[in-house]
């Protein structure tokens, strides 16, 4: 009786892997959007490469150091609430993008902006891989990091390719809109899927590091 329930429930939870296409996005876009995107609307303005590249480099960074702030993903919050709030950041982080002027003296503001928004960006991908892990069965798994590592490459054409399109056939801002809500659109994965456990806290937030 016990196992026929447990058996129920397990299918009731499952969903198909390709749900991690999606979550998974946001995470290849914003990467595709400025290494190929932002790159050419700079340099496409008159910018030296020499001053664009560091921009790029900026952007790739948080994905050496995510490790430093992976524990706030499993420690606070929720997974689903991380994901929700930092894919509203990355969103907000492109549109900006595309609002600021591609100057000289606006490159040091685009860095920052491109920085903050790449650290938001790696807790959407931190948290994609955590609700894998808690919601997959393990027979599956495989297939569920196929299909997310489809969404990052996917998310690079998207970023990259539309967004490059977008901008140079409308305009960075309008392109930066329709990314963005793209990026949006994917958290209606969320729904499909359950929230994982919460993580044993102590009493205070250090003991619960340790």
């Amino acid at each position: 009786m016990k196992y026929n329930k447990l058996s129920r429930e397990s299918m009731k939870k499952q969903v198909h892997p390709s749900i991690f296409m999606f979550l998974y996005l946001p995470f290849g876009v914003l990467t595709g959007y400025v290494t190929v995107t932002l790159g050419y609307l700079l340099t496409n303005a008159g910018i030296p490469l020499v001053q664009v590249a560091p921009i790029v480099s900026v952007g790739l960074l948080p994905n050496i150091l995510k490790f430093l702030w992976a524990p706030l993903i499993d420690t606070t919050l929720t997974v689903k609430k991380w994901y929700l709030l930092t894919n509203i950041v990355t969103a907000i982080g492109i549109i900006t993008i595309g609002i600021l002027p591609f100057k000289v003296e606006y490159l040091t503001i685009i860095t920052l902006v491109v920085l903050f928004t790449n650290i938001a960006d790696s807790c959407i991908a931190m948290a994609t891989e955590s609700l894998l892990a808690h919601d997959i069965p393990e027979n599956l798994k495989g297939r569920a990091g196929g299909w997310l590592q489809a969404g990052n490459l996917g998310g690079l054409g998207l970023g990259g390719g539309a967004g490059l399109w977008l901008a140079d056939n409308i305009s960075p801002f309008a392109g930066g809109v329709i990314i963005a809500i793209a990026c949006l659109l994917c958290s209606f994965g969320l729904i499909l899927l359950s929230e994982p456990p919460s993580f044993i806290k102590e009493k205070s937030y250090l003991k619960t590091i340790r």
